[in-house]
């Protein structure tokens, strides 16, 4: 068939029908035989019969044919599934037109003999008639409408009918062969071929949705993808839309921006076909959801698309994005709206307003509908009613109807299923259209379109029907009217537009397809059940991908998608990928996501995606692939078949809830010969991690000892929410609320608004949602919790808050109150006492009717049935779990919470005592087991402490009862464990003689507490502060390990018990051979000593270098040594006889760092130069050259030498690839300069050290934290693992080594972000709050004795250098390097003013003694003088300093000013008349203060010349006295308010009070660094804080007979074992290692031997 001719004639000069034959030889070839259609006398006569006797019961089919004969005799009997004709367009009684149909008669269909077993389909026909009867569920009936296959069948395969349709596993396997057919046709590049196309397109009707849209994307990209016209693709389009339930959603403004173009192209036919498509859009009713729109019209819109991509084949690119933008890319935003309306009314807001508005440009056109019904009428066989509404319907003058009848009577014309009768009218009808149209002078283009169908249907291979349409062109030509020959032979003739007809898609003449998916095993289906019910699972999930990170700590610009990484795993080489997160933070429902979508991806052969419950898994640490596929229903035989042939993915969750200890991987023999071959990504909570966790899931070495590669495992935590993604995930909880939604009287549903503003609104409320599953609670909960008028700012909401609301809005939804039994918290108390914590129960009644599961899930049982329907359980067959594992901690905690009373429900006033009732608690949930290693309880539990006092003087009294009664201390070590975990303080108490054996003291605070005689058995003291406790008799077997070193001498260590083997003279830089135990020492006169390291004697002296040593590194075989000089050069030895090698002398500034790359054979070097270089030790000539912009100290090969560090004076450590030279990333967490690096062993880890006191461990590999070490008073300069790596020794100028255990996690490492860049403080005047200035301009207020934060007020886009109160502690005023002084509400935290005339930063500020004023100091030279009432302008401007201002204050009578400059004077000004009163210099001041006696005397404090002088302005007498109260390691003092004491601190850790008159020492403890100290004066006492690194400290200083006392309130930061002063008098249990690092920590006392 060919798309254009010069020249058409009507006459017999046309070619041959023989001729015809052989160039239509490939349709003619696919055309089945026609259906035989009954006679006018057969209908007769089955009428009659019908008539005369009712139908005998007997096969459905015999029915079906009585119907349709019927249906043929009487037109206005309906039989079909297909809607009735809509009232506006019914047909009218009497016909105004002879009718060319008078009967109606059954549609066709492609005969069909089914098989007789379904186990063997041979044609691919017979699967897709059985597959439409499973899914119409009828017994026999034909699928004419939806793709023309009916069946003829016989006894023997009408029971086979039947029995499919009664057994739902064969109606399953059958609809796994249509799916594998969809994926053969898929995986295929042969499809371009009519009868694979065919075979496919044939099984459209009966496939789900998923693969639905599968085949129809696959088309419509085939049909983008061609260079010509391809009519069977279009065909296979058309019959695809033409379904029922097509499964891809049209997107309506891509489409309609195309359509609406092309309505205004000139050629008709194209002009036609995008009219109706885009009508198609319109005709959208106002009382119509979008889902019915899309089942109903998609078909329509798809043949409207199919003529217009016909004309536009040529041209296609443009259109062809429209068309792939109306599917694949809706395919991919709207994958989840497919199926159900409410997910399509979450998709696409703007499209549902349009939808609900009925019009996209509201052109809507009567002609459509009409056109609609009359496809319907002739899809359905009913033409009678056709004919009536060709002539009757109100638009049949329309040209777009009259156009849109010509077409479907072209089709009936051209399609040979139609008996050949019916055939020949719609060729007469067609003639009819045409003369009809052609007398009035109507519609040209229409009369052309009858004329060209006419045309294609003379082309048909059947004589009878091209026969009868050439027959009646000719006779148009005879009819005689001039014009009308003219205008006939005029189209005959010239060039002819080949528009094609959409035939139906014809049967396929063989079944490759299916041939080729018979041959799949048993497994496949299997596999493809399971893949079914998995992904059936994940419906109706609201699910916001998460984000991922790298270490817990890392902020949100540090993050990446998780899928995008988890995916990136599984195509790696890696073996294991350990997701951690909180409680809640969705690692489980990622985990089901990531199943769901490899699952979706899945091909036969693909690796498969299994996921695995690990708590619902007995002992999965064995067998854990089998135990799984046995519960999946898997035999033997195919779980042994999968462990020889394929890979697994398995997705295992929640390793903490199986309460595993063991390595899966290793266990379960994963990747071994002859062993299941599985990458494996495994969930964990990170609260549960222990001491060397990664152990727990690395892959193993081999036998004979090599670690398997580091790369093999991958380590990632999931973020907390972002907002953007808590926004979106309210805007889906809003989508989905109101669709469930049960109207209320008066209480409207909440929309996105309503949540958001509650959530920014309600304080702290988003740091807390930020958390997925705490953010779903807290959605539930806010409409009940705003219900009372209480202001938003006023509400509190905790997480055990939201856990409350949510167990009781449960309960209430489901109507069922519990308030007798308890079963939930029963439950969760059964459940940690019999399966300690296990969360799944299995219960199986003839097992279990006897076991104290009965009680909860025996079926007869009410009490059961009721935890059953009100209870938030999930149920997975015969298993049993709550909802989310916190949810079983929640009620576990409530079991302890709600008994801790004797009388259970404690009134307001009502004190608990615990003295009297030990025989209860004895059996009290707290005493039955240990809760220490349930993070997620203790922390419920904590949170309770906060809220309620009579529980925290409950568990206070519980440890109290344990002085007398042994038998409770497992309650009294649970309860101080809870009380440590709240925050509670223990400073000064008395806790003679308690039993805590096992308790978790970690970060506890026990200042001064007494401990005589307790019992601290395997209790953890980690971190805790017991300075001056007194622990005399104390039973003890913990302490932090400390050793010491004295000034200028070495001292030599064994570590196998740490003893003191060696000490002699010596320092600076040294090394020992790792051959033979060498030592090299740095030796006078620039030299360096090599001798025995017992006793120091040098064997070996090596000169050459000018000036000091700086560091000493051997090679890993002793052969050579390395210097490195302040003389800008390194030198190499040889240590045999101290021969020189090499001087390596390119850097040109004092060389820090040398080591030996492991080989020996090259070197690396870091100088102040700002670079670190790397040299071949052999030819000493520089390899490589890392530039890094700061002066380089230290620097460490990774063992293997890929790696190698660097640090510097920056906080930073990059880490290079040691043989390219690239970036490979950078260690951050540190404040202060890096001293020291150290790979482990095995390479994984790095440690560093540096300035700012700490000792940071790191992965080797991403880079990420692993922990930190504080302790250290001073800067530390090295550090060392030992060859194990549990353990590390750190030396610090504090004159220090300490030792560590590596294997503590989360010590310090992200503990104290609420006290990170902490820059100044103060205290309010009555000793209720103190006000923190940080470095990122925040200003926090904290309660002094709660020790907790109460407000974060923002605004200063800088850091903050200082913070004071007002004189009546109403406010706060504050200074910053933004170049502003901003003022507060010291309640609310609510900005009340900002001073912004500065130009740079503000150093100082201050309120005048009467509050109205204040005074501010400047980087820009001026001091001024404000009304706190009045920001706009200052009061005065103090001008003269010639320099930056550092501090500035009012005299005591508020009348004058005193500043301080870097210009080396202090000014004092007369504020009235704006003069310098007073001048005198003295340099270096940074602080002044005026002492109390007589308000004339100034206290001039200079710190970096460790000054302190006084002057008093008035006189001419200027003391310049030289205090001992300022050393040279004081960084920062402070005078008292009453200004008789001064506070010191510094850098050797030691805080130091001082009676200011006298200048006596009255305090001296070592309380760790400090450069911030605050003072207030209380009513009893004095209160100081403290700023260390990262740490704030709260103290209370009272005088009493014996002196000052200085016991600690709280603290809050980093955590450090202090135990000076602490007394060990007769302490039982240390071992002599133990006993002597705790004496280094300044313990005291004699422990007992």
């Amino acid at each position: 068939m060919t798309n254009s001719r010069q020249e058409r004639p009507l006459s017999n000069s046309s070619p041959s029908r023989a001729e015809k034959r052989t160039t239509n030889n490939a349709l003619s070839a696919t055309q089945p035989k026609p259906v035989r259609i009954i006679s006018p006398q057969e209908l007769q006569d089955a009428i009659m019969n019908a008539m005369s006797s009712a139908p005998k019961s007997g096969s459905t089919l015999t029915i079906s044919a009585t119907v349709a004969q019927l249906s043929a005799a009487f037109v206005s009997l309906e039989i079909t599934n297909t809607p009735s004709p809509s009232p506006n367009f019914s047909p009218p009684v009497q016909q105004s037109r002879k009718p060319i149909f008078i009967y109606s008669i059954a549609a066709p269909s492609i005969a069909v003999a089914l098989p007789q077993s379904d186990t063997r389909f041979e044609t691919t026909t017979q699967l897709a008639y059985v597959s439409n009867l499973i899914r119409n569920c009828l017994s026999t009936a034909s699928i004419d409408a939806h793709g023309g296959v009916g069946a003829f069948l016989d006894p023997p395969q009408q029971a086979l009918v039947d029995a499919i349709l009664q057994d739902e596993d064969r109606q399953d396997r059958i609809r796994w062969l249509t799916a594998m057919i969809v994926e053969e046709f898929s995986a295929s590049r042969s499809f371009r071929t009519s009868t694979i196309l065919s075979e496919v397109i044939l099984l459209g009707p009966s496939l789900n949705q998923e693969y639905h849209r599968k085949l129809l994307n696959i088309l419509i990209i085939e049909l983008d993808t061609t260079t010509s016209l391809e009519v069977d693709l279009l065909q296979g389009i058309s019959q695809l839309g033409k379904v029922k339930d097509p499964s891809h959603i049209v997107d309506h403004e891509a489409l309609f921006s195309v359509l609406d173009r092309l309505t205004g192209n000139p050629d008709p036919y194209l002009k036609y076909q995008a009219a109706y498509a885009l009508q198609c859009l319109m005709n959208i009713p106002h009382d119509e959801t979008h889902r019915e729109f899309v089942l109903r019209h998609t078909g329509n819109i798809a043949m409207g698309l199919l003529g217009v991509t016909s004309v536009c084949k040529l041209g296609f690119s443009g259109f062809s994005d429209g068309l792939r933008n109306a599917t694949t890319s809706s395919l991919e935003t709207g994958s989840q709206a497919v199926g159900e309306a409410r997910s399509m009314l979450e998709s696409d807001d703007e499209i549902l307003a349009i939808i609900k508005g009925g019009v996209l440009s509201g052109r809507r056109q009567l002609w459509y509908p009409a056109l609609r019904e009359a496809e319907e009428h002739v899809r359905s066989g009913r033409l009678v009613d056709f004919n009536h509404l060709v002539f009757e319907a109100p638009c049949c003058q329309d040209v777009e109807f009259q156009w849109g009848i010509c077409r479907l009577l072209g089709e009936i014309a051209v399609d040979p299923l139609w008996n050949a009768a019916t055939r020949q009218d719609a060729i007469d009808f067609l003639v009819e259209l045409y003369k009809e149209l052609t007398i009035q002078g109507l519609a040209e283009d229409v009369s052309n379109w009858v004329l060209d169908i006419l045309h294609q249907v003379t082309d048909l291979p059947d004589i009878t029907i091209s026969s009868h349409a050439e027959t009646l062109l000719q006779g148009l030509e005879r009819r005689g009217y001039a014009g009308e020959k003219t205008l006939d032979r005029d189209v005959q003739v010239g060039p002819f537009s080949f528009y094609p007809l959409l035939t139906r898609q014809t049967a396929p003449t063989s079944s490759p397809l299916l041939a080729q998916v018979r041959d799949f095993s048993d497994i496949d289906y299997d596999l493809h059940k399971l893949r079914a019910q998995r992904l059936e699972k994940r419906d109706d999930i609201l699910y916001i991908p998460p984000q991922g990170k790298f270490a817990f700590n890392s902020s949100h610009k540090d993050t990446f998608p998780l899928m995008e990484k988890a995916l990136e795993f599984l195509a790696s080489r890696a073996q294991v990928l350990l997701l951690l997160g909180d409680s809640g933070a969705g690692k489980s429902t990622f985990s089901l996501e990531l199943e769901n979508s490899l699952w979706k991806d899945y091909k036969r052969g693909n690796p498969i995606p299994l996921h695995i419950n690990l708590a619902a898994i007995d002992n999965p640490a064995l067998d854990l692939i089998g135990k799984q596929l046995r519960y999946h229903n898997f035999s033997e035989s195919q779980i042994q078949y999968l462990k020889q042939r394929q890979q697994f993915l398995l997705i295992c969750d929640g390793y903490d809830e199986s309460r595993l200890t063991r390595n899966l991987h290793t266990t379960n023999h994963l990747n071994k010969p002859g062993q299941w071959n599985a990458k494996v990504v495994i969930s964990c909570r990170s609260q549960y991690l222990g001491p060397e966790y990664r152990a727990r899931f690395e892959p193993a070495g081999n036998l004979y000892g090599h670690r398997a590669p580091a790369d093999l495992s991958q380590e990632v935590f999931i973020a907390s929410f972002s907002m953007a993604q808590i926004k979106l995930y309210v805007k889906r909880f809003v989508g989905r609320t109101l669709l469930d939604y049960v109207p209320v009287p008066g209480r409207p549903p909440w929309g996105v608004d309503d949540y958001t503003n509650k959530l920014d609104a309600i304080p702290n409320l988003i740091d807390l949602v930020s958390n997925p599953f705490l953010l779903t609670m807290a959605l539930r909960a806010l409409p009940t919790v705003v219900q009372s008028e209480q202001a938003l700012s006023d509400i509190r909401l905790t997480r055990i808050g939201l856990y409350d609301i949510f167990t009781k809005d449960w309960l209430e939804t489901n109507r069922l109150r519990l308030e007798d039994s308890f079963l939930s918290e029963d439950l969760s108390a059964a459940i940690f006492q019999h399966q300690k914590g296990h969360p799944v129960i299995g219960y199986l009644h003839q097992r279990d009717a006897q076991s104290w599961k009965a009680r909860f899930f025996d079926p007869a049982s009410h009490e059961a049935t009721m935890l059953r329907e009100s209870s938030p359980l999930a149920r997975s067959g015969h298993r049993y779990r709550f909802l989310h594992r916190s949810l079983l901690e929640y009620l576990y905690s409530r079991v302890i919470f709600d008994l801790f009373h004797p009388a259970n429900q404690p009134g307001e006033d009502d004190h608990p005592n615990v003295e009297g009732t030990s025989v209860l608690l004895a059996d009290h949930p707290l005493n039955q087991r240990s809760i220490v290693d349930e993070p997620s309880t203790l922390q419920f539990l904590a949170e309770r402490v906060e809220s309620n006092d009579l529980f925290k003087t409950w568990l206070h009294d519980v440890i109290g009862e344990s002085k007398k009664d042994g038998g409770i201390e497992q309650a009294a070590a649970n309860a101080i464990t809870i009380l440590v975990r709240a925050g509670t303080q223990f400073n000064g108490e008395d806790l003679q003689g308690i039993r805590i054996p096992g308790a978790d003291l970690r970060g506890g605070e026990f200042d001064s507490a007494n401990l005589e005689g307790a019992d601290l058995s395997n209790v953890n003291l980690g971190k805790a502060w017991l300075r001056r406790a007194n622990l005399t008799n104390a039973q003890i077997r913990r302490g932090n390990l400390v050793a010491s070193t004295k000034n200028d001498k070495i001292h030599v260590y064994k570590t196998a018990n740490w003893t003191n083997i060696a000490e002699y003279q010596g320092g600076g830089a040294i090394a020992i051979s790792p051959a033979n135990g060498e030592l090299a020492k740095r030796g006078e006169n620039n030299t360096v000593e090599l001798g025995n390291v017992l006793t120091g004697e040098a064997r070996i002296t090596l000169r050459g270098h000018d000036q000091t040593i700086s560091c000493i590194s051997y090679s890993s075989d002793g052969t050579y040594i390395a210097t490195a000089s302040e003389d800008n050069t390194v030198r190499i030895w040889s240590t045999q006889f101290g021969d020189p090698v090499h001087a390596l002398e390119s850097h040109t500034q004092p060389v820090r760092g040398v080591t030996f790359f492991p080989d020996g054979l090259q070197l690396a070097s870091c100088s102040q130069d700002s670079t670190v270089r790397t040299w071949d030790t052999k030819t000493g000539q520089e390899l490589l050259r890392f530039n890094y912009d700061v002066d380089m100290f230290t620097v460490a090969y990774s063992p293997n030498g890929l790696q190698l560090a660097a640090g510097g004076a920056s906080p930073r450590v990059p880490v290079w690839d040691a043989r390219t030279g690239d970036l490979l990333h950078e260690l951050t967490g540190h404040t202060g300069g890096i001293l020291g690096l150290e790979f482990s062993p095995d390479g994984l880890h790095i440690a560093s050290c540096g300035q700012d006191g700490t000792i940071r461990l790191f992965d080797a590999l991403k880079g990420t934290p692993l922990n930190t070490f504080s302790g250290h008073l001073f800067e530390v300069t090295c550090a060392a693992y030992s060859p194990t790596k549990d353990y590390m020794a750190s030396g610090s100028r504090d004159k220090t080594v300490r030792i560590w255990k590596t294997g503590e996690p989360w010590s310090d490492a992200f503990s104290h972000r609420q006290v990170e860049g902490i820059e100044c403080l103060d205290i309010s005047q009555n000793g209720k709050l103190i006000a923190i200035g940080k470095a990122d301009g925040s200003i926090h207020f904290w309660e002094i004795w709660a020790g907790k934060p109460r407000i974060i007020s923002t605004g200063h886009t800088s850091q903050v250098l200082k913070v004071e109160f007002s004189p009546n502690g109403e406010q706060v005023v504050s200074a910053s390097m933004d170049g502003t002084a901003r003022l507060w509400c010291a309640e609310t935290g609510k900005l009340l003013r900002v001073f912004g005339v500065h130009q740079r930063a503000v150093n100082d500020v201050s309120f005048s003694p009467c509050g109205k004023r204040i005074v501010s100091a400047s980087d820009d030279r001026l001091v001024l003088v404000w009304d706190v009432d009045k920001a706009d302008e200052p009061e005065s401007y103090l001008i003269g300093h010639e320099s930056k201002v550092l501090g500035a204050t009012f005299s005591p009578d508020g009348e004058q000013v005193v500043s301080c400059s870097k210009d080396g004077t202090v000014r004092v000004w007369d504020i009235s008349s704006r003069k310098l009163f007073a001048l005198a210099s003295f340099e270096g001041v940074e602080q002044v203060f005026y002492t109390p006696e007589g308000g004339q005397e100034l206290m001039l404090v200079s710190i970096a010349a460790h000054n302190l002088s006084r002057w008093n302005p008035r006189s001419s007498r200027n003391f310049d006295g030289q205090h001992e109260l300022i050393d040279l390691d004081v960084v920062c003092c402070s005078l008292s308010p009453c200004g008789k004491l001064m506070a010191t601190g510094g850098d050797r850790g030691s805080l130091e009070l001082w009676d200011r008159i006298l200048g006596t020492l009255i305090v001296d403890s070592i309380i760790g660094l400090t450069y911030a100290i605050g003072w207030r004066q209380g009513s009893e006492c004095l209160y100081l804080s403290t700023v260390g690194l990262d740490t704030l400290k709260v103290w209370k200083l009272e005088q009493k007979k014996d002196g000052y006392h200085l016991q600690l309130l709280w603290r809050i930061g980093l955590r450090e074992l202090s135990l000076v002063g602490a007394n060990l008098e007769g302490v039982v249990g240390l071992d002599p290692f133990d006993l002597k690092l705790m004496k280094q920590h300044g313990v005291k006392g004699t422990p007992h031997e």
